[in-house]
């Protein structure tokens, strides 16, 4: 018999049995759940019904009784709780048991109807009752009085109707309570049917199995464990010692098939070391025709001899060929090394020369006391630049911000600082927007020589001249906006949209602001760079707005101190940052 017949056979008689048990199981569960399911809601809310309404009966026998004997007003408890009980207890009770006779028997129907028509008489008495004493002045009626007593009176005709109800209901209440039980010794002999059936067949499942686990394990799983632990060790790169005695099962067809893979492993494991060793002549017999490991080992054999010599030629080919690019690689970077120092070199000499234009700190200090500049390249050489000079007593000083930054902003600044040399200290001219129009016309000429080509740089700047006499100060900008703070506030003067040098302003020109200044004032003109550095926890701009906040803050502190401050609020937006462009601003305090 084969693995796949015992297996068969073993599960066979086990799921037979399980079907059976399954079956069996079934049918004793669905007659319990089917007897429970006629306790739980029919004859179970029969016998409470009935139960209430006998209470119910009982206690109107009472609280009447009481009506009739005893001189109450009409708001007593016992008549108001009589009415309660008559108008919605009792209607209630009723309608909760002609719902459940829908399942009743015949003849409890008709008991039923019959104990209804003398709750009916009963009620009908009750009802005489409340009629002839409705009020307290009633009971002084000798008439009504004793007519009601005589009906209520111990053994009168009340206590002999309720008597008579009481009895059909105690008749009804015992047949459901007969019924309950009958149906709660089924439910018991269901359960005990079921018992034997899973006591016996269960053993015979468990005798199944274990009649399986036995076969299992002698016939199936020992062989696979035997054959695991040579396959782990073939994993492993180990070929086992002892042979496995095989069966005429399939077990045993893979113990003789894994036995002659194991020993073709042998033989081409000895190829393969005779071929790492360089020995290309070894023999090798490959285990069929179909062994695809086999033929290819032995044509292997016979292209790494090929391969060997060819490879040999190659390797001194390629030495030659990166010893020749070794030397190249030398020279070339000998050469880059050399052209980087002298890019570097020229850039920190432009630097020299850039802060060759830009006005000393104390010449700076004698024109406009008070005040300060923080200026921050980006690069070695910078695209913005300052400019503080003196004109028929008065002092002209820009911040200039350039197209660009690093050396493309450095040749701007040249043309912008010779550009505000020629129109104010050689032109005297000292009407901010009247600069502005002349350095536009000055740059663009310089910028557009050839009319084919557009070029879109220019320079952003900020112009004032401010008369130390009269304190009133005078501003034009090319998209260079005006801050003075007074009192805590930021006076803001806006500049003209557009860069100069950019475009050719024919029939338009920059406009004139004059401010008269007071004693505390604070004026700053900047370049963009500031408000546009990127930082802070979120890695968003500065913006204006936080840099105006940022100048009230500082308004009450001296020149110095507001140039550390701005620094090292700089410094604290950047964090790890790059500085994204150059950073000018020129404060001065009246």
């Amino acid at each position: 018999m084969t693995i796949g017949r015992r297996i068969g056979l073993g599960f066979g008689l086990f799921i037979f049995f399980a079907l059976v048990v399954v079956v069996l199981t079934n049918r004793a569960i669905g007659d319990s759940r089917s007897i429970n399911s006629q306790i739980s809601n029919v004859y179970g809310p029969s016998v409470d019904a009935l139960v209430r309404l006998r209470g119910l009966v009982v206690n109107a026998r009472t609280l009447v009784k009481h009506w009739a004997l005893v001189e109450s007003i009409p708001d007593a408890p016992e008549k108001t709780t009589l009415v309660a009980l008559t108008e919605h207890d009792l209607p209630e009770v009723i309608d909760r048991i002609d719902t459940l006779q829908a399942f009743w028997d015949k003849d409890e129907v008709a008991s039923m109807s019959r104990a209804f028509q003398d709750m009916s008489v009963l009620f009908t008495m009750h009802d005489s009752i409340k009629r002839m004493l409705p009020t307290f002045e009633s009971y002084k009626d000798p008439v009504a009085y004793f007519k009601a007593r005589g009906l209520a009176e111990e053994g009168g005709a009340l206590d002999a109707q309720t008597d008579k109800v009481l009895k059909d209901l105690d008749g009804l209440l015992e047949a459901q309570n007969r019924k309950m039980r009958l149906l709660r010794a089924d439910m018991i002999r269901n359960l005990n049917t079921l018992r034997f059936f899973v006591l016996y067949l269960g053993s015979a499942l468990v005798l199944v199995g274990i009649a399986m686990a036995i076969i299992i394990v002698r016939r199936i799983v020992r062989p696979v464990r035997r054959l695991r632990a040579i396959l782990l060790q073939l994993g492993k790169g180990v070929f086992p010692r002892a042979r496995i005695v095989s069966g005429n099962d399939e077990i045993g067809d893979m113990s003789r098939a894994l036995m002659g893979l194991v020993d073709g492993l042998k033989r081409t494991t000895d190829f393969s070391r005779a071929l790492s060793a360089g020995n290309f002549n070894a023999e090798y017999q490959p285990m069929s025709k179909e062994d695809v490991l086999g033929h290819t080992l032995l044509m292997m054999r016979r292209e790494l001899g090929e391969r060997e010599r060819i490879l040999e030629e190659k390797v001194r080919e390629r030495t030659e060929e990166m010893v020749r690019q070794k030397e190249e690689v030398e020279r070339q970077s000998k050469r880059v090394v050399e052209l980087y120092k002298n890019v570097t070199d020229s850039i920190r000499y432009a630097k020299r020369l850039q802060e060759s234009i830009l006005p000393l700190d104390e010449r700076i200090h004698e024109l406009m006391p008070g005040s300060f500049v923080l200026f921050r390249p980006k690069d070695i050489v910078s695209g913005d630049f300052y400019w503080v000079e003196q004109v028929g007593g008065k002092t002209v000083f820009a911040a200039v911000d350039c197209t660009g930054h690093g050396v493309p902003g450095a040749f701007m600044s040249l043309v912008g600082h010779n550009g505000l040399n020629r129109v104010v200290k050689e032109g005297g001219r000292t009407r901010p927007g009247e600069v502005l129009d002349v350095l536009n016309r000055i740059a663009f000429e310089a910028l557009h020589k050839d009319r084919d080509q557009y070029v879109r740089d220019g320079m952003d700047m900020a112009l004032c001249v401010y008369d130390p006499i009269s304190l009133i100060l005078e501003y034009a900008g090319a998209n260079c906006p005006l801050y003075v703070v007074r009192k805590g506030e930021v006076l803001q003067f806006p500049p003209n949209k557009t860069s100069i040098g950019g475009f050719a302003m024919a029939g338009r020109s920059f406009k004139d602001h004059s401010i008269q200044l007071q004693a505390g004032d604070a004026i700053y003109v900047f370049s963009d760079g500031y408000a546009d550095q990127f930082g802070g926890p979120k890695g968003k701009k500065f913006l204006y707005r936080q840099f105006r906040e940022l100048l009230v803050r500082i308004s009450q502190e001296t020149p110095d101190r507001k140039k550390v401050l701005l620094n090292q609020a700089f410094n604290d937006w950047k964090g790890t940052q790059e500085q994204v462009d150059d950073i000018l601003v020129m404060g001065m305090q009246v």
